[in-house]
């Protein structure tokens, strides 16, 4: 799958994308992006990857709320192709926390950001539906996410220092729930903010994920969860 057909395929499982028939226009033609969709989406996030890669990612979540974790993210690039896409596979945490994703024989995409995400909305629905009630409100949680990043999500250059050295990037911020007119299901968590790092001259695009919970009585977040790229390793 190519980064336009990710994209737009995320696009439609944020929250969904006008269909239009053959006859008239492709979605591509027809859908405007903004910037930070166009930042984590619809760009080639491994283009600056030269040879065969792992990446490892850590993931930690902290806070108040409830029992936090440390584990780990390995992204593996196993081969390149002359059309410029890439083999690759992800074990995305490990032991009970594993999230089983199917390798990808030609892709150009980092899926840590689009699987963390996804997790993110299920997290959201189980911290919010305590009787069970309300099973499918991740998919809300989700159309929420989509808007932000077409409506609200800010972008700024910033500068990453790894390994050394230092890349020019960019820090798409967004806050999907804060002026949410539904929020009252969920007031404890509708400040949640989203922070995702991402450069084009880092192999593996995507540097940073956090996100974070505020106590509204101030004090130590909530919950906070951190995604970080720790190494790369040619392999």
């Amino acid at each position: 799958m190519t980064i336009r057909q990710f994209g737009l395929f995320l696009l439609l499982v944020l929250g969904g994308v006008a269909c239009v028939s053959a006859a008239d226009q492709s979605a591509s033609e027809v859908v405007e992006f903004s910037e930070a969709e166009t930042r984590l989406w619809l760009t080639d996030q491994l283009a600056a990857v030269t040879g065969k890669t792992k990446f490892t990612y850590s993931f930690d979540k902290t806070g108040t709320y409830e029992r936090g974790f440390s584990d780990r993210i390995e992204f593996l690039v196993d081969d390149l192709h002359d059309d410029g896409t890439k083999s690759a596979s992800l074990q995305f945490l490990t032991g009970e926390r594993n999230v089983p994703v199917p390798p990808a024989p030609n892709t150009d995409v980092n899926p840590v950001l689009k699987i963390y995400l996804q997790g993110d909305v299920y997290e959201m629905n189980r911290l919010t539906d305590q009787d069970g009630g309300a099973r499918e409100r991740w998919r809300y949680f989700q159309r929420r996410i989509k808007f932000a990043l077409a409506d609200t999500a800010t972008v700024t250059p910033t500068s990453i220092e790894f390994g050394g050295k230092s890349y020019a990037g960019h820090e798409v911020r967004f806050a999907p729930y804060v002026n949410d007119p539904r929020r009252q299901l969920f007031e404890k968590f509708a400040d949640k903010q989203y922070v995702v790092v991402v450069s084009d001259e880092l192999p593996g695009y995507l540097y940073k994920i956090m996100t974070m919970v505020p106590n509204q009585d101030g004090g130590e977040a909530l919950i906070q969860e951190v995604v970080q790229l720790t190494k790369i390793e040619a392999l």
